[in-house]
């Protein structure tokens, strides 16, 4: 079932980034083994003032206390999709059964805006879910989970805590923006090589960096800039990362989270890879989060100490439940 859906979505995607077939959102309701009992759901949220700049909340109903909140930036390029891929991804809900809250969050489009408006503006949604906490029962503690490019603009903002020039204008402007943790699916750090390597991928970097000419183009100061290894360092704050790669997948190369979890263990920083056997760009939103799991290793590194790899555990909602969970306590 999950191979029928990958190819149906890699025939129907953006650039292998988009998942909007409704044999996906059949084949997603009879794979999904975990539904949230109750919930509220708050649309269109305005975190500042801009078309793009909503986000939807969705808060478990009957908590005793208020909640941490998970953040999803959705992928596509850059380019493409928009806060709905939240609910597109199959099995999200076990997040809100585990006592989270879950917002998505739009940003503006390449098309419309240009590197680093995408990065300010999940800054600002960060800030805004922090001043509205009270009202919506969030307790402040704030985790991101990104896939493909969304990957790429968590993993940015999770490293640039406290970076002005990342930091931006937009919406509210006094509470922090620097987040307790973060998931990255599958999302490139190093724009410049992708977009040399990828012929599909190239002119989305091109244009979400805005380098007319191509990403041959851009400056080595932009392509700096946008990779979240160029803020890693041990005097700087960095949350917990939880990294997921596919090792077949053709989009975005294993090696990009490769070098990722090189950068945070040499800068001290508490990191685990998932590479996850036999997984294609899409396993997230394709149900591989599910039973029955994929094959995986496990490289874990804490602090400054040695890495570990293991066989164990799975990749499934549990442990990302609990790898949010012990970071935003």
């Amino acid at each position: 079932m999950r191979n029928l859906i990958a190819t149906l979505a890699a025939a129907s995607a953006c650039l292998g980034l988009l998942i909007t077939t409704d044999e996906a959102n059949a084949a997603g309701q009879a794979l999904s083994s975990s539904a949230a009992s109750d919930y509220t759901s708050y649309i269109d949220l305005p975190y500042a003032s801009g078309t793009s700049q909503v986000l939807d909340l969705y808060v478990p109903e009957g908590a005793r206390k208020p909640l941490p909140v998970i953040v999803y930036v959705h992928g596509g390029a850059w380019s493409g999709s928009d806060k709905s891929e939240l609910k597109r991804t199959i099995g999200w809900e076990a997040l809100l059964d585990q006592g989270f809250a879950v917002a998505s969050v739009n940003y503006t489009l390449s098309a419309n805006a240009k590197f680093p408006t995408q990065i300010q503006e999940v800054k600002s949604a960060v800030r805004y879910l922090r001043v509205v906490g009270p009202q919506y029962k969030l307790n402040g503690k704030v985790g991101l989970m990104g896939a493909s490019a969304g990957g790429q603009i968590a993993s940015l903002v999770g490293t640039t805590c406290g970076v002005r020039s990342l930091e931006g204008a937009i919406g509210t402007t006094g509470p922090s923006s620097c987040v307790d943790a973060v998931m990255d699916i599958a999302g490139p750090t190093d724009l410049g090589t992708l977009g040399a390597t990828s012929p599909a991928l190239s002119g989305a970097v091109a244009a979400y960096l805005g380098c007319p000419a191509g990403v041959e183009s851009c400056s080595s100061a932009v392509l700096k800039q946008a990779d979240p290894t160029t803020y890693v360092t041990s005097s700087r704050r960095l949350p917990p990362f939880l990294i997921a790669h596919g090792d077949a997948d053709t989009v975005v190369p294993l090696e990009q989270s490769r070098r990722f979890l090189t950068s945070l263990k040499q800068g001290c920083g508490n990191v685990s890879l998932f590479t996850l056997s036999g997984q294609d760009h899409f396993f997230a939103t394709l149900g591989a989060l599910l039973e029955p799991f994929p094959a995986r290793t496990v490289q874990t590194s804490k602090g400054c100490g040695r890495t570990k790899t293991a066989a164990e555990p799975p990749l499934g909602y549990a442990t990302i439940g609990a790898f949010f969970r012990s970071s935003l306590r």
